[in-house]
């Protein structure tokens, strides 16, 4: 009698997500079963969480595919979560914002850690209402190599990369115009 109750015990007792050492390696593969595990348990908070991390991987649906990320976000809401636990992503401290101005041919860097697998992205726009002109922006690695050199030409401009490795990178901006101009930075 042992023998016929000890495979039911074992089965009912199977949790419903599946164990971290039974997860791929890959973090897009490891996201979508934590999310089809979280949707199928019912939790939401979960559900949204994995939602974001998604996203911040950058992984988006083949041709003709749904959008689990957008799909897995409006059924959080709909449970009624409101937003994520999720702290950051990218950056090693967390999303940071700056508002600064450069006088004419001035020049600004600042050097900050990106995490590694992690995406990274930086945003400039210009500050009240200038167009930008003038305005460019650059991240180079570690090694010195530019990754990302972008005019400010329209409502902000972006950088985005993927880090190999943790470590600093520099972003400069620069005013190539003849006024001042002001911008604000997002960094994530």
């Amino acid at each position: 009698m042992f023998r016929l109750l000890l495979p039911a015990l074992l089965l009912a007792t199977t949790p419903a997500a599946p164990a971290a050492d039974m997860l791929p390696a890959d973090p897009v593969l490891r996201t979508l079963m934590e999310g089809d595990a979280a949707l199928a348990g019912g939790n939401a908070a979960q559900l949204m969480d994995t939602a974001q991390v998604l996203k911040a991987l950058g992984a988006t649906p083949a041709e003709g595919q749904d959008d689990l990320a957008a799909l897995w976000t409006q059924e959080a809401q709909t449970r009624g979560v409101t937003r994520s636990t999720l702290a950051f992503r990218g950056r090693a401290l967390g999303p940071a914002y700056r508002r600064g101005s450069l006088v004419a041919g001035g020049s600004f860097t600042m050097r900050q850690l990106f995490l590694a697998g992690q995406r990274a992205q930086i945003s400039i726009a210009p500050a009240g209402g200038a167009g930008g002109a003038g305005l460019s922006i650059r991240v180079q690695g570690a090694d010195g190599a530019t990754l990302c050199a972008k005019a400010v030409g329209g409502p902000q401009a972006d950088c985005a990369w993927l880090p190999v490795f943790t470590e600093r990178y520099d972003i400069v901006i620069e005013n190539g115009g003849s006024s001042p101009a002001g911008f604000y930075l997002i960094m994530r």
